[in-house]
């Protein structure tokens, strides 16, 4: 798994990623910048809880991909199968060619956590 973060964190502003499970647990991270993981699995399962509770309110499906945008950077949740992939993005980048990057990755971390 760490090889799959490895390539994404090389794209252009990215500054790290992690994959959690469904309970905010790290199961794998890499980051270039200084953050408490633990922290950032428990929040994230529980944005990620509340997302899943407001798709199924309003008939939307199942959670597939949220991106968060403050004045200081992104945060992109993506569903990776029984995972979450996180990643922390710099606040100017361009989401375009990013998002194919962080889908690839999404897709290999649940090809590789069926294994």
């Amino acid at each position: 798994m760490k090889d799959i973060l490895a390539k994404l964190n090389k794209v252009s502003g990215v500054m790290g990623s992690m994959i959690l499970n469904r309970d905010g647990i790290v199961v794998a991270s890499d980051f270039s910048v200084d953050i408490q993981e633990k922290s950032v699995g428990a929040v994230s399962s529980s944005i990620l809880a509340a997302l899943e509770g407001a798709l199924k309110r309003i008939d939307m499906g199942k959670f597939r991909r949220f991106l968060i945008t403050g004045s200081e950077g992104k945060v992109a949740m993506v569903h990776a199968g029984q995972a979450i992939l996180l990643v922390m993005l710099n606040a100017e980048v361009n989401m375009g060619m990013l998002n194919v990057e962080i889908k690839e990755a999404a897709t290999n971390i649940e090809a590789k956590s069926k294994m």
